[in-house]
């Protein structure tokens, strides 16, 4: 696994291309950047252009040009992270919570982070959905799922500490009762799975807003399967590799071995937990997290194998 520190990340929902770009312009502590805007985690103010310093990071460095951008998805003072970050091994245990780590890295993705709606997300443990209410009427087309419309909000890992997620999502018990409670953390290890939806796109000329929708979900998928997909790199050694011993392996590795390896279709339909997906599409896994896609609602979702439940 990729041990480079990942800065925690802060989303406020959809961008677009052009309001991304904004944003990096925005974010650079010297250069130029949006007039009456503030200077991303740097010091000073916008008026045309920004000056000072980085206060997250290194404190002392200098804060120009490329290396410091503060953008919805990068901390400032911290590089920009790679497309597609390193997958990892198997993890020892049943928790996913390094798997799910390095899974929701692949959303620092700058592309990526303009066609989800991190506003529009569902946390799922063994017990209780945040974000969204359970769907109690049988799927009778697939691929499908059985969460209703998705509320909740992803904010970003909390800060000095990679084991909680920042959320904003009221929690239910399946299938419709809530709790009262909205959550601001959840731990990692204590979850199921993640649910993200594509942002709604705009209409633009003979392209409906639907049609515009489902063509990013499409670059979506694209994206994440050329990270995904297993691959040898020049000396032809795999550099994803899926291997453990004895204990280490939980129930994960005859799971991955069923679900990826042996599933030529690359079609699945399980049970984790509330979350029930039927006939979605597999894009590939990080360690012990399962990355899947639902062209009929636009969704893609991250799941512990571990947490899975049953095959159908």
């Amino acid at each position: 696994m990729n041990q480079n520190r990942w800065n925690p990340l802060s989303w406020s929902g959809p961008v677009t291309a052009e309001e991304f770009a904004a944003q990096q312009c925005a974010g650079n502590a010297s250069g130029a950047c949006q007039t009456g805007g503030t200077c991303g985690s740097c010091t000073g103010t916008c008026t045309g252009t920004c000056t000072g310093t980085c206060t997250c990071g290194n404190p002392t460095a200098p804060c120009g040009g490329g290396s410091c951008q503060s953008t919805q998805m990068v901390c400032c003072c911290h590089p920009v992270p790679s497309p597609c970050p390193l997958t990892v091994d198997v993890e020892e245990g049943c928790c996913c919570k390094k798997s799910f780590r390095a899974a929701l890295q692949l959303l620092c993705n700058s592309q990526l982070a303009t066609l989800l709606d991190f506003n529009q997300a569902a946390f799922v443990t063994d017990t209780y959905v945040a974000g969204a209410t359970v769907d109690t009427t049988p799927a009778t087309t697939t691929p499908s799922d059985n969460l209703n419309t998705l509320s909740g909000s992803f904010r970003r890992f909390s800060p000095c500490n990679c084991d909680l997620l920042e959320i904003s999502a009221l929690v239910n018990t399946p299938p419709e009762t809530s709790t009262g409670v909205t959550a601001t953390q959840v731990p990692l290890c204590q979850l199921t799975a993640v649910v993200l939806q594509t942002a709604t796109a705009p209409a633009s000329g003979d392209t409906t807003s639907e049609q515009a929708t489902a063509n990013n979900f499409q670059t979506i998928q694209c994206i994440l399967s050329q990270c995904l997909t297993p691959c040898a790199n020049q000396c032809g050694t795999c550099c994803c590799p899926c291997n453990c011993t004895g204990d280490e392996c939980c129930c994960a590795a005859g799971l991955l071995s069923t679900l990826s390896q042996s599933n030529l279709s690359r079609q699945v339909s399980i049970v984790a937990g509330p979350l029930v997906l039927q006939g979605v599409t597999l894009l590939g896994t990080v360690g012990n997290v399962l990355v899947l896609a639902n062209s009929s609602n636009n969704r893609i979702y991250f799941v512990c194998v571990n947490q899975i439940q049953f095959l159908a």
